[in-house]
């Protein structure tokens, strides 16, 4: 039951963060946009069912509806900068799928089912929530688009995000949504874990709002709704690998230097590129990295802080190393391909 409520509000995050991307998606017209995110969304999910149902120790693992839930989201979330760049419908979903079953589903077996592709447990990455799978594959998948990318022109959209009031709720969903699914990856409900969860799952987006406007501040001059949004976002990410493993107060923390740190990154990057698309890699990647290094530092009982050993640290940091790498180099294939057809289909069309 927890993992079936798990996987339904790690969905409802789709709609969700499709209204807090509204800039990147409606560029053919809202009907095609919202098709276009139910088709990436929907076959990612079922790409996930049908081919995990191949491997052993996942059908029966309680992990699979709300895993299958994240393919859905990394679906969405990884056709974003593609969808950016074009019209035309085909090559998002091919990328979806192609990054679905290359780069999400063996990161989520790593990561949620080690024992079923022979890894030990105590080898492996710490990270409850998927800041591997989703976030920092995300965020590598965007880096290497967006810099093969960078001779496309694309107009700055800001001027079709959402009013405020939208953002806010899109947000609220989002925090809601996040919260409960890494209650549903811990598995069950007690009375040390989950409330530690709820508390680092609210504490940490607080303070990425904080350090998001801070450094928008100090850069800008000026806040605005979507840099709380932004911030927001952050925070969940930043908490998504250690809402189990950190005191509220290292939640706190991890929330504000992602803040910080992914503002600073973004609006850099923007300035430099006009391209907004960036706030992908920092809001993701950047964000998911700062966690798990945080929870290699700072994880109760067995961070560098509490056992004095970096092992754990090196551990977090190859790994998201390999997952971008791995990301990036699987979504630079994909982009060539995707790029040929569209080619091809426009020069048929001429």
């Amino acid at each position: 039951m927890l993992s079936l409520l798990g996987a339904v509000a790690i969905l409802a995050v789709i709609p969700a963060l499709s209204i807090l991307y509204r800039e990147f998606l409606d560029r053919a017209g809202l009907r095609a946009s919202i098709g276009l995110t139910v088709i990436t969304s929907a076959s990612s999910l079922a790409l996930w069912l049908v081919v995990s149902a191949f491997v052993p120790g996942v059908i029966a693992s309680p992990l699979e509806l709300p895993t299958a839930a994240l393919a859905a989201v990394g679906g969405f979330l990884s056709s974003l900068t593609v969808r950016d760049t074009t019209l035309h419908p085909v090559p998002p979903v091919l990328f979806s799928l192609g990054w679905t079953a290359l780069v999400f589903m063996p990161v989520s077996l790593v990561v949620f089912f080690p024992t079923s592709i022979g890894i030990d447990v105590v080898t492996g990455p710490l990270d409850l929530g998927g800041a591997l799978p989703l976030h920092v594959a995300i965020g590598g998948s965007a880096l290497v688009v967006l810099t093969l990318a960078r001779d496309r022109v694309v107009g700055d959209r800001s001027h079709v995000r959402p009013r405020s009031w939208l953002l806010f709720i899109s947000g609220l969903v989002i925090w809601a949504g996040s919260t409960v699914g890494y209650v549903a990856f811990e598995l069950v409900i007690d009375s040390v874990v989950t409330p530690r969860i709820v508390v680092n799952a609210i504490v940490a987006p607080l303070l990425g709002v904080v350090g998001w406007l801070i450094a928008q501040r100090i850069q800008t001059a000026s806040t605005n709704a979507f840099g709380a949004i932004a911030g927001l976002l952050s925070g969940i990410v930043a908490i998504a690998a250690g809402s189990a493993y950190l005191t509220p107060l290292w939640a706190g923390i991890t929330g504000l230097a992602a803040g910080i740190g992914c503002s600073l990154f973004v609006t850099t990057m923007v300035r430099r590129t006009h391209r907004h698309a960036w706030f992908l890699v920092g809001a993701h990647l950047l964000a998911g990295v700062i966690g798990l290094v945080m929870v290699g530092l700072f994880g109760i009982s067995f961070g560098f802080l509490y056992d004095g050993q970096l092992t754990l640290v090196e551990v977090q940091l190859l790994s998201a190393v390999i997952v971008v790498v791995w990301s990036a180099l699987v979504s630079f294939g994909l982009w060539l391909l995707v790029r040929s057809l569209a080619l091809r289909s426009a020069h048929s069309a001429a």
